[in-house]
């Protein structure tokens, strides 16, 4: 299935699994309020994903186009993960810092407009629905400023909020994400240090405020990571593309090739068991697994991908029915047209690649 990823997208993933386990409930402790979460998206129900995508204006152009490309992979195998989902998607625009400064360009990604896009969901949805939401950007490690002890995702040019050099903090998103009445929400996070969000909700402080939500109230948390608080998210190479590992996987679960996975002893059972039904446990399992599995095909892009997770859910829930995991699924997709290019191309391109120590989220921009 891997042969036919045919995308050019790059920025960064990587990471281990958190040492604090997530709040998994077996199916029987489940109150009678959580029953309908094991049920199918209804004419009541609305399932909204939210796909942001942030590069820096120092980026080479080649990679703030790459980082664009993978939003838009990423938003396209949203679009059709379940019937009437509802797809926000914003993604910056490939520009130098020479035509931001003579204001030939403007940013299309802010703080203030990511602030603006949760408040919304916030607001628009209910305790039926279901909210995704996916971010690819540079990130900040914890601690990388004295009087702030967390790290966050770069949503800002450093002018724009120098306090923070362009952060937006891991504190002021989970306060935002934690005002989201959806009886779901799955948070998807791409950057370096990302981890950091999950070392955050994981502190006493925050994890009083959700840890009991599956089983109290009968609404999930689910937050995945690329990497762990300590390191920066290289991408790989699979098939001559430069591919971030977690994108990649987040997007194959979203074509329907979680359907049916299953771990034994640690590896994927052979053949998987498809149903056309997406749980919890599978979406799990599978970006996990993938993201931190996918094997690079040049050793100067080692994966070193070592996903986070935690939140409070039921392995059992669905997430998704009439999965197609059909054989060119994942192609299909995922693949604007305008995403297409030859093998040539891609190789040629590859060979042009900067050394990685270019394309790592740094502490400075």
């Amino acid at each position: 299935m891997e042969k036919h990823v045919n995308m050019a997208l790059a920025i960064v993933a990587g990471l281990l699994f958190f040492s604090c386990h997530p709040t998994e409930l077996p199916a029987q402790k489940v109150p009678a309020i959580a029953d309908d979460a094991k049920t199918p998206q209804t004419s009541k129900s609305k399932t909204y994903f939210l796909v942001v995508g942030k590069a820096k204006i120092t980026d080479p152009a080649r990679m703030q186009e790459k980082a664009a490309a993978s939003v838009a992979m990423v938003a396209n195998a949203a679009g059709k993960f379940r019937p009437g989902i509802v797809v926000d998607t914003v993604a910056e625009s490939v520009m130098t810092k020479e035509q931001y400064q003579r204001g030939e360009a403007r940013e299309k990604v802010t703080g203030a407009i990511f602030k603006e896009r949760l408040t919304r969901l916030a607001t628009d949805t209910t305790p039926q629905d279901t909210v995704v939401i996916y971010t690819h950007s540079h990130g900040r490690k914890n601690g990388f400023e004295e009087s702030q002890p967390l790290g966050g995702i770069v949503m800002d040019l450093p002018v724009r909020r120098t306090k923070h050099r362009g952060a937006f903090l891991w504190d002021e998103y989970v306060d935002l994400l934690l005002k989201i009445p959806a009886k779901n929400v799955v948070v998807l996070t791409m950057s370096c240090y990302s981890g950091g969000l999950v070392e955050h909700l994981n502190s006493l402080q925050v994890r009083d405020r959700w840890k009991d939500r599956r089983q109290k109230q009968g609404r999930s948390l689910i937050v995945l990571t690329s990497q762990n608080k300590d390191l920066q998210s290289p991408p790989i190479v699979r098939n001559g593309e430069v591919i971030n590992p977690f994108t990649y996987a987040v997007a194959k679960m979203l074509a329907g090739e979680a359907d049916g996975f299953n771990l034994v002893r640690g590896k994927p059972a052979k053949p998987p068991h498809k149903d056309g039904i997406l749980t919890v446990g599978e979406m799990i399992d599978y970006v996990l697994y993938t993201t931190e599995h996918t094997i690079s095909e040049q050793a100067r892009l080692k994966n070193i991908a070592k996903p986070q997770l935690t939140g409070s859910f039921n392995r059992e829930d669905v997430l998704s029915i009439n999965v197609d995991a059909s054989g060119d699924n994942f192609e299909k997709i995922t693949q604007p047209k305008a995403l297409q290019r030859t093998r040539a191309s891609r190789a040629a391109e590859l060979l042009r690649l900067p050394s990685p120590r270019h394309r790592s989220c740094g502490r400075h921009p």
